[in-house]
């Protein structure tokens, strides 16, 4: 019979199979935008070439920077409607996988006939997912907020007389934020999506399910915070409230079966103290060893506008003021 520590990982090597397909798409279609970019950029830094010191106003008059800047603004508007759509269907794919894996939970448990929602239903519970809500209000703002960021830059490049592959490197960077904003969005709204998906399952099955544990996977890249929560049990009436790009998962808490992974502040006590120090960073490693705050201090909530309160972990120098 798999462990839940088992049943975790499966379930987390599906989300990520799922997450690579999803983020293969947005990378696909962005660099084709990118490409469609390509030569009108060739176009305007050939005419600074040949322009003696030209100044940000004489740029921004030319017709070749207000046809990228306008081609630019509209390719990105139309990749936020994309990203959109394959948030939606992502995150539906998501709510199927975590109610097929809640489902395998409770038959490792000895429990036959687990109870399910509708995925739909589920999916419609998601409030972050609602038409009118936060995520697509800042998936809007994305075409402005990016072209202004790479008006910004080559305004600043051509200023500073930067050369023209200067010029094109730096705006072959400041495109790619808004691939990595597109990017975090799906792959954290994906991400809560199942989380919450898996907790309305438990819920549905509370005869059995009395809570949920929360499962990272404990290795060198494992934020403290996540760290910290692993282990932890949580009521079913309290979300799995993570950070952004956050691949943790969580385990149904079932009646009768006691199968508990180890505390991640064991797991984390118990590495070399060179692993601690690299994980935590020098200056907190030391304020720790000093006995200056305890692990369970380093972790707090912030608020989100799109998902509420999100896992962070405390700054040092809130952990050393510590009374």
């Amino acid at each position: 019979m798999p462990t839940v520590s088992e049943l975790a990982k499966t379930f987390r090597d599906a989300t990520d199979r799922q997450d690579a397909i999803a983020l293969g798409q947005l990378a696909k279609t962005y660099a084709q935008l990118y490409e469609r970019m390509q030569g009108k950029l060739d176009s305007l830094l050939l005419a600074t070439s040949q322009m003696t010191n030209p100044t940000t106003g004489q740029v921004a008059r030319l017709s070749q920077y207000k046809g990228l800047m306008s081609a630019l603004e509209a390719e990105l508007t139309k990749y936020s409607a994309f990203l959109e759509l394959e948030i939606k269907a992502n995150s539906m794919d998501a709510v199927k996988l975590a109610v097929k894996q809640t489902s395998a939970y409770l038959r490792a448990a000895g429990y036959a006939s687990p109870k399910s929602l509708p995925v739909k239903t589920i999916y419609n519970m998601l409030g972050f997912l609602r038409e009118d809500s936060p995520l697509y209000d800042r998936i809007g703002m994305l075409s402005g907020y990016h072209t202004q960021r790479v008006a910004d830059a080559l305004l600043e490049g051509i200023a500073f007389g930067y050369n023209p592959a200067k010029t094109a490197s730096m705006f072959e960077a400041v495109m790619g934020g808004g691939l990595t904003d597109a990017m975090r969005l799906s792959r954290t709204t994906q991400l809560y999506a199942s989380r919450e998906a898996s907790r309305a399952s438990y819920m549905a099955n509370s005869d059995v399910i009395e809570g949920w544990e929360w499962i990272t996977s404990l290795d060198a890249d494992t934020c403290m915070a996540c760290a910290v929560e692993h282990g932890t049990i949580h009521p079913l009436d309290e979300s799995m409230s993570s950070h952004y790009n956050c691949r943790c998962t969580s385990a149904p808490v079932v009646k009768g079966y006691s199968d508990r992974d180890q505390l991640g502040v064991d797991w984390f006590k118990g590495l070399p103290e060179s692993q601690q120090e690299k994980m935590m960073g020098s200056s907190a490693f030391e304020g720790w060893k000093s006995g200056a705050f305890n692990l369970e201090d380093m972790v707090t909530r912030r608020h989100d506008d799109v998902y509420g309160d999100m896992l962070a972990t405390v700054p040092l120098s809130k952990l050393v003021g510590r009374e």
